[in-house]
């Protein structure tokens, strides 16, 4: 494949790279450590219509300490600057950040609250994601 192919095949993928690094994300996620039940990515990554400017929609469901929602926090600003700089080296478009993380609780599932109504959807539903030392939750 000459140059020009792989640099448009690459120009055209930016759903899958964002979903395959959001999955080795969360596979290095230690839920107990960070007080997470479960990852799961949503929108134009998980609907594979991502483009060179799209952020990685990430929704949390957390219950943990204050003390691990920060530390949370700090890992996953960690990937989202890895990732908006994996971004910058393959379209010449920075961000500041790449994930749109949205953090929700047992509460917000019960009441069906913001986000938590992607869980389980009938349409549009939320993918999870494994989470470090948990097999593939979808299979």
């Amino acid at each position: 494949m000459d140059s020009t192919k792989e640099h448009n095949k690459d120009k055209d993928n930016h759903w899958e790279w964002r979903l395959s690094a959001s999955a080795r994300m969360a596979a290095e996620l230690d839920p107990v450590r960070f007080g997470v039940k479960a990852v799961y990515v949503m929108g134009s990554t998980k609907n594979a219509t991502a483009g060179p400017a799209s952020d990685i929609d990430i929704l949390i469901h957390f219950d943990g300490s204050l003390h691990q929602r920060k530390e949370l926090l700090l890992w996953l600003e960690g990937w989202s600057l890895a990732f908006d700089e994996i971004n910058f080296q393959k379209t010449g478009h920075r961000s500041g950040g790449l994930l749109d993380v949205h953090i929700i609780t047992d509460a917000d599932i019960a009441a069906k609250s913001s986000y938590a109504v992607k869980i389980g959807a009938s349409s549009d539903a939320a993918r999870r994601l494994p989470l470090k030392n948990e097999s593939d939750p979808t299979k």
